[in-house]
């Protein structure tokens, strides 16, 4: 482990992260399919994963050590609102949670363009939103969306009101305050803005290869 090393936020325009929890980096790298993992630092993962919401992928992901009993993935191929992967992502999310028993995975526009997570628990995915395709949501509101909808008076699922102009402020501001951030930063680990300084961390945070 480089000596003094701490988390620091992985925040970019456009953010992307899977968090798993427990320890076991090199397991879920194994799930993954990921390879020949670098020892880096907090600020060099950043700079990765900054370039890479850019554009510029180089093939690599951060995967953190533990940090508050989750283990994070961050890097654009973590995307669970692709068109082309997003059912990949999630059968991955599924699979980690059916081994740790729970995983997620975020996308969260810092500039206002939307958010979708995943949430799986024992091999099931319990909840899937996308604010950018709504009609691939999938489950029922979680509590910590319920309690925005109610605030707001939104009856049933926000994705059942993605084409009604009449509920566009309502969902507007569901959606702002019911970010992927938010979600992350209650449910299991904020990458964005939320790395805890005190944070109980166990393992280096590492660069690994993604499949071919």
């Amino acid at each position: 482990m480089i000596v003094g090393d701490r988390p620091q936020p992985l925040d970019s325009c456009w953010n992307y992260w899977l968090c798993v929890a427990g320890g076991d980096q090199a397991g879920i790298m194994g799930m993954l399919g990921l390879t020949d993992p670098q020892p880096t630092t907090y600020a060099l993962a950043r700079d990765m994963a900054d370039d890479a919401s850019h554009g510029g992928d180089a093939g690599l992901v951060c995967v953190t050590g533990e940090i508050n009993g989750w283990t994070a993935v961050v890097d654009p191929w973590c995307n669970p609102a692709d068109m082309s992967r997003r059912e990949e992502v999630r059968l991955l999310v599924e699979a980690l949670s059916g081994a740790y028993g729970e995983a997620h995975a975020f996308y969260w526009g810092s500039q206002g363009d939307g958010s979708a997570w995943v949430i799986a628990r024992d091999g099931q995915t319990v909840r899937r939103y996308n604010s950018l395709a709504p009609w691939t949501s999938l489950g029922d509101p979680l509590p910590i969306e319920q309690h925005y909808l109610d605030q707001f008076n939104i009856s049933g699922r926000p994705e059942d009101h993605a084409d009604d102009d009449d509920m566009y402020d309502d969902i507007f501001e569901f959606e702002f305050a019911c970010s992927a951030q938010r979600m992350a930063e209650t449910l299991s680990l904020d990458v964005v803005w939320g790395m805890p300084a005190d944070a109980d961390v166990r393992g280096q945070v590492v660069l690994a290869r993604v499949p071919d």
